[in-house]
């Protein structure tokens, strides 16, 4: 008998079909491995979370804060013509003692209309900024108000009398003149004392705006918090028959 030695063939690259079984039988206990696939069931894809219920109440309109701007200029211009009167029997008045006798004619002068003038734009300026302040906020803005009449008047006159065509000199005479004339000097008293006195109604006027604004605010808050327990209770049930 003799023995043939069987030599191995070489393996080429490619893999026969009885090493594909091989490997496919070797492979095949690490199937168990392999996590199973769960389906969902659609009874319980069906079920969806509660969704919140998005309720909006209709709230009441919030008031809107009332001012005194409005009626206090009003104020200020009634004023201008109080102003004006008590001016003109004043400067009368004045001309009384200076020789000139009691008479109006200075009414048809423009330069008499400077400190009126000065007046209504400063009073109304003084009422916007302070709109329903206090009295004691018009008494301290009186003061301000006369400063404003007694320069503006003087450097409004000195310009109508030409003051820039004189000499430096001459600008400062006329200048120390109209400081102690006694028109200025009266227009900014004045100013000062009808401001006070209009300035207290204006004042007293600011007072029941601000009343009024806080129990227009309650009763806003009062309705707004009567809506949300009447949205908290639900609808009321239905009285029973009797």
């Amino acid at each position: 008998m003799t023995d043939e030695t069987v030599t191995p063939e070489p393996r080429s690259g490619r893999r026969s079909k009885d090493d594909i079984v091989d490997a496919e039988v070797v492979d095949e206990p690490l199937a168990d491995t392999v996590e199973p696939v769960v389906t969902p069931d659609p009874a319980a894809a069906d079920e969806t979370p509660a969704q919140h219920q998005i309720v909006y109440i209709h709230a009441p309109a919030a008031p809107r804060n009332r001012g005194n701007r409005g009626i206090g200029a009003l104020f200020a211009l009634v004023s201008g013509i109080v102003f004006a009167a008590l001016l003109a029997v004043a400067t009368a008045i004045i001309g009384v003692g200076s020789g000139g006798g009691f008479t109006f004619s200075f009414l048809s002068n423009a330069l008499f209309y400077i400190p009126v003038l000065f007046f209504i734009i400063g009073f109304v300026l003084l009422v916007l900024v302070l709109n329903r302040a206090s009295w004691w906020a018009y008494i301290l803005g009186s003061l301000v108000l006369a400063v404003f009449v007694y320069f503006g008047t003087v450097g409004a006159g000195l310009l109508g009398q030409g003051i820039i065509s004189h000499t430096p000199a001459e600008a400062g005479a006329m200048y120390g003149a109209a400081l102690r004339d006694p028109f200025v000097i009266v227009s900014a008293l004045l100013a000062r004392e009808v401001s006070i006195w209009v300035g207290a109604a204006i004042a007293s006027r600011g007072r029941r705006v601000k009343v009024r604004n806080v129990e227009a605010r309650a009763a806003y808050e009062q309705e707004l918090a009567d809506k949300r327990a009447e949205h908290e209770r639900g609808p009321e049930a239905p009285a029973a028959a009797v």
